[in-house]
């Protein structure tokens, strides 16, 4: 069974004060035959709400990072494994109905139909130089910049080599706009071998909406209004507020492909308009007269400008389309079209997009969140406007594009050269061949892709394999060890998973999943050659949050730990045939900052609530431990010694703490970690390596790892990308640590048996 998702926080209404972001849908799979499950209680599957409240904790004003430590030496090296991609998930394209992660843009060579360029949520810019096969082979361009978060991404059209590009960056991730620090724009000259960041202080913090290049004239639309620059990046002026254009946040730049100096923009705010500028943005002309429908409820106003000066609008009104409207002399006059349901999920806001059609100056192509029904894939239309009012939009996917269909979700529509019309979304890229026609279909442009982004893994090691919840793709696994392609096993937005592979070993192993809101959360049996051979459900919660904590505790596999949002509840026989659930005690946990469980006390734990760490042992309640160190947040993790209730540590955004008394004092050891590395610390792990015990952190640059006793933190491994680490697992017995990352898949590392000062850098 496939539940539709539902109305999320209804668009981007003021990008400029509100962070509020939503998520993705509930759906629940059965087993791989597709049988359906369901939870154990029907109000949990039954609850179908989309949005994730977001902390302000978790965006602190924003810094450029510190350059990365040097590596000395022949250190171990992160080694991606997916997904890469991975299949299935509200996508029906061939050949293998693949998905990658969310790509906000894509920019097509206007003469070679192989070269594309991919802007991805949290993954970085790609590119591929074979664009046209079965799967595309695609390499990242900016793993070592200091952001990955690409909100767009346009060829300069004054470069006849076609070597120049600029990109956007920005946080929109459906995953409560969590990401990279919004830095200004990258440059390169060279078809993307290098790539310079432009912008400075001046667009530090400013997100970039969309991009323009022509020339010596570069723009990007931001939550400040427009920014423009005459001399190639090196310097940025505030247009917005003269020359015609108001000031206020932006909704959408686009530039006239048949004319180097002609610019369109929308200005959102109370009384929105759209404006066109002859001029390279010199000088701007209001031609919002005849759009109808606008407000400071409009979420976004989406441009296409086809041949001799066609000229296209969507309107979205709180998440969803509201109005699509034509001109035929560059916004002088529209005309109002039909208006097609793209937004039954309400995400209007972020999934919206458009494209005129590059040769028929009638057609129009728009695109939404998803369709009405199972399979629930996304919603793209063509319109006609030389049609009559009420048949101009037809859909072209699923029965009009010979049952395929993209991803849901959808960012951006444009045509590559060869007139194939190209669409990224929340899974990746998608080609529809004749679009003009209902006979046309999707195919996947994702090839090896690998953008994924993970909130949650962990590693079974019965079958030697990984799995991890992802945003808006649900729950993954690796499908055979060493294979970068995964597979989908469960819906909705992946929630927190685990692997017992100690209950069942050597030949089967549980592992726990469930999807947003605690929704369908299961108990699944997998063999050791990792096929499903068994699900069961677990009891429900009435506080679930978005994604709920849960943790298997070390000393006993049969203690299941979750975390809601007031209180803190365990089963106590995860592994019978009838889990039965016991609730703890208040508080609940914050999203992550849950560990459980010591050798010598099955029942002890830790959790963060707000800016507090909680502890219990003996089986009680829990109770709150000393007040942290000044500056404390928003707890976002927390790691036990498993040999020692007394040692442990806590994150929050920016800090690290660490008691050896069981909570009695804390100790700030976030050290010289500042120094080296960007903030946004999601997750900590306590190792026990061979070479003697050690946490690591996971950050928006990088995992560092210090001895427990000490505060001097140093990169650990090398070759990882720069970007946010979400989760950590580490495998005492194979000794090797797992991260999850909000853009870049799964990496694992091998840790030597010897470590030289934790892979010892120049700061030591």
């Amino acid at each position: 069974m496939m539940l539709p998702k539902t109305v999320r926080i209804a668009g981007i209404l003021a990008l400029t004060t509100s962070l509020a972001r939503a998520e993705t849908p509930l759906m629940c799979n059965g087993l791989d035959n597709g049988l359906p499950f369901r939870a154990a209680t029907a109000a949990v599957e039954d609850d179908l709400s989309d949005a994730e409240p977001v902390d302000p904790n978790e965006f602190r004003p924003q810094t450029m990072p510190p350059p990365r430590p040097v590596i000395r030496g022949a250190d171990p090296v992160w080694v991606s494994i997916g997904p890469s991609p991975t299949r299935s998930a509200q996508v029906i394209v061939p050949p293998d109905n693949r998905v990658s992660g969310a790509v906000n843009a894509v920019a097509p060579h206007p003469t070679n139909l192989n070269i594309l360029y991919a802007g991805s949520v949290n993954g970085g810019i790609w590119k591929t130089t074979d664009a046209q096969a079965a799967n595309p082979t695609w390499t990242p361009q900016s793993d070592e910049l200091p952001s990955q978060s690409i909100t767009s991404i346009e060829f300069d059209a004054t470069d006849s080599n076609f070597n120049t590009l600029i990109a956007g960056i920005g946080r929109l991730s459906n995953f409560a706009q969590r990401g990279d620090d919004e830095l200004g724009v990258y440059r390169t000259t060279d078809g993307g071998t290098n790539w310079t960041l432009l912008g400075g202080s001046t667009l530090l913090g400013r997100k970039v909406l969309a991009v323009a290049a022509r020339g010596n004239i570069l723009m990007a639309a931001t939550t400040a209004g427009l920014f423009r620059s005459i001399d190639t990046g090196a310097n940025w002026t505030l247009a917005s507020g003269t020359g015609g254009l108001p000031t206020g946040a932006n909704a959408d730049l686009v530039a006239d492909p048949s004319n180097n100096s002609r610019f369109y923009i929308s200005v959102r705010g109370a009384s929105p308009q759209l404006l066109r500028s002859p001029d390279s943005g010199a000088s701007w002309t209001n031609i919002t007269a005849g759009v109808t429908g606008l407000s400071s409820s409009t979420s976004t106003i989406k441009f296409a400008v086809g041949p001799t000066g066609v000229v296209f609008v969507a309107v979205v009104n709180s998440g969803a389309l509201a109005g699509v409207f034509r001109s035929p002399d560059q916004g002088a006059t529209w005309t109002a079209m039909d208006v097609p349901t793209i937004h039954p999920g309400g995400q209007g806001g972020v999934n919206s997009a458009i494209a005129a059609d590059p040769t028929d100056t009638n057609i129009v192509y728009v695109s939404g969140d998803r369709i009405t029904a199972s399979p629930f894939t996304g919603n793209v239309h063509r319109g006609d406007a030389s049609l009559a009012l009420g048949s101009q939009f037809v859909p072209i996917v699923d029965s009009n594009a010979g049952n395929t269909a993209p991803h849901a979700d959808s960012r951006d529509l444009v045509f590559d050269g060869g007139g194939n019309l190209l669409e990224t979304d929340d899974g990746g890229i998608y080609r529809r061949v004749s679009p003009r026609t209902n006979s046309g279909t999707w195919t996947s442009v994702i090839g090896n892709l690998t953008v994924m982004e993970i909130h949650d893994l962990d590693h079974d090691a019965v079958s030697n394999i990984a799995i991890a919840g992802t945003q808006d793709n649900g729950t993954h696994i690796v499908d055979t060890p060493g294979n970068l392609v995964w597979r989908f096993i469960s819906g909705g937005d992946g929630g927190d998973v685990l692997a017992d592979d100690r209950t069942l070993a050597p030949t089967s192993s549980f592992r726990y999943t469930s999807s947003q809101n605690w929704g369908g959360p299961a108990r699944r049996t997998f063999s050791a050659a990792n096929s499903q051979t068994g699900n069961t459900g677990l009891p429900g919660i009435g506080d679930a949050q978005f994604v709920t904590p849960i943790e298997l505790s070390v000393a006993s596999a049969d203690r299941l730990m979750i975390g809601g949002a007031s209180n803190m509840y365990e089963i106590n026989n995860v592994t019978s045939g009838s889990p039965t659930l016991t609730t703890i005690s208040t508080p609940g946990s914050n999203r992550g900052a849950v560990a459980h469980g010591v050798r010598a006390d099955a029942s002890a734990a830790y959790i963060g609530s707000g800016a507090a760490v909680f502890k219990r042992t003996g089986g009680g309640a829990f109770a709150a431990t000393a007040a942290l160190p000044a500056g404390a947040a928003a707890i976002t993790d927390v790691a036990i010694d498993p040999d020692n209730v007394n040692i442990a540590f806590a994150v929050d955004d920016n800090q690290i703490f660490r008691t050896i008394d069981g909570g009695t004092s804390w100790t700030d050891v976030t050290g010289n970690i500042a120094s080296i590395s960007a903030f946004d610390f999601r997750t900590i792990e306590f190792m026990e390596l061979q070479a003697g015990d050690q946490v690591a952190v996971g950050t928006r640059s990088g995992v560092y790892a210090t001895p427990v006793n000490a505060a001097t933190w140093s990169l650990f491994g090398q070759s990882l990308p720069n970007v946010l680490v979400f989760d950590l697992r580490f495998d005492a017995t194979q000794q090797k640590l797992f991260a999850g990352t909000l853009g870049r898949g799964a990496f694992v590392l091998t840790v030597p048996m010897v470590i030289d000062s934790v892979f010892a850098n120049s700061f030591e």
